[in-house]
């Protein structure tokens, strides 16, 4: 596969404060909670009938990138530090006109790793049974019985509270702060959420959920799993 790295990942910057730390776990664990989530991963969940062994990245119609050996390495050492309690500095919100936010405790710079997209892995024409609005693309091998998608409704973690852009909108395009790129890990798709530009304290994180799909048909972005963002502000 091809290496279009540009720039070198950042990992976040650790908490200090712990009442910040417990602050922005809580806030995760609440949103969790009150989405009647059944469990909170840091890992993609292959369940049901889904095998990880269908996430082969040969078979997808695009050619998916590879992450050039520096930037692997770092987001494995993001992945480790997951593991070890260190979460990027964000907390989960409500908003009785919105919904859930996700919002930056402190400064972000841009190119840091915020997390990666993960959920329950299902296929395409199982995407009908879901009604999450916040579903991710993960493998398209053009057969909606193997063509993979994330679906984070159930398992996830806290990518699934990021907002979304009106792709139709210029000025809510403009909001967008977040970047995912989909790449291959072991053989495997994966996909990981990166600041796009610094990003402040209190600051809302945006990303757009239809990226690498402009000038497909209506048709083309439902079979993907993506939709209809106008409703978004």
């Amino acid at each position: 596969s091809r290496n279009r790295d540009k720039h070198l990942f950042l990992l976040p910057e650790p908490m200090q404060d712990p009442e910040m730390i417990k602050h922005s776990i809580s806030s995760i664990a609440a949103a969790v909670k009150y989405c009647g989530m059944k469990r909170f991963s840091e890992e993609l969940a292959y369940e049901q009938k889904v095998s990880e062994s269908m996430n082969e990245s040969s078979l997808d119609l695009d050619e998916v990138t590879t992450l050039s050996k520096p930037n692997l390495q770092l987001f494995k050492l993001y992945k480790e530090n997951l593991k070890a309690g260190v979460y990027p500095p964000i907390e989960v919100v409500y908003d009785g006109n919105i919904g859930f936010l996700v919002k930056a405790l402190v400064r972000i710079r841009k190119h840091t790793i915020v997390t990666e997209y993960v959920g329950e892995v299902t296929t395409v024409d199982q995407i009908g049974n879901t009604s999450s609005d916040s579903l991710m693309n993960l493998l398209q091998t053009g057969d909606d019985s193997k063509s993979l998608i994330i679906d984070p409704s159930r398992i996830g973690n806290m990518a699934r509270f990021f907002s979304g852009i009106n792709n139709r909108n210029y000025m809510s395009k403009k909001k967008a702060n977040i970047r995912t790129r989909r790449f291959v890990f072991d053989g495997k798709c994966r996909v990981v959420l990166f600041t796009a530009k610094e990003v402040t304290a209190g600051e809302i994180l945006h990303y757009d959920y239809n990226a690498g799909i402009e000038g497909k048909s209506v048709g083309e972005m439902v079979q993907s799993g993506f939709y209809d963002t106008s409703n978004f502000l």
